[in-house]
């Protein structure tokens, strides 16, 4: 029972560890033109939906700690920070991501209507001639 413990624990850390180390927002891909806004903003809402999804692992597994606490022994309360601290953490990331998605959306909204006020005022000038 005591080693089944010490698995338990020993994996929840390791999982803890190796996904706090990649909790940090990514910069844009080389392979994504700068300018391509509406390919950006999809970038970061899939981005936005993995980090998502990554919160609901670590809540669940706050949430099995809270239920069984005597199952973690002395260590149960480092692993309880740790896993409040990766929420946090990932709760930050999810909403820088979900900021970036949206402000590249409005961008590229807005270049939408720009190319349309333009073409508009080329079909304008062609009339006019």
């Amino acid at each position: 029972m005591n080693s089944l413990k010490v698995i338990v624990i020993a994996s929840y850390v390791f999982l803890g560890v190796v996904t706090s180390a990649v909790a940090e927002v990514p910069a844009a891909p080389v392979n994504i033109n700068p300018n391509d806004h509406a390919t950006l903003a999809s970038y970061y809402e899939k981005l936005a939906k993995e980090v998502s999804e990554k919160l609901d692992t670590f809540q669940q597994e706050l949430d099995e700690y809270e239920d069984h606490p005597y199952y973690y022994g002395r260590r149960g309360e480092d692993l309880k920070s740790h896993l409040q601290a990766n929420i946090r953490e990932y709760q930050k990331e999810l909403t820088e991501d979900l900021q970036e998605a949206e402000l590249h959306r409005k961008i590229a909204d807005g270049n939408q209507d720009r190319q349309f006020n333009k073409a508009e005022v080329e079909t304008n000038k062609v009339m006019m001639q």
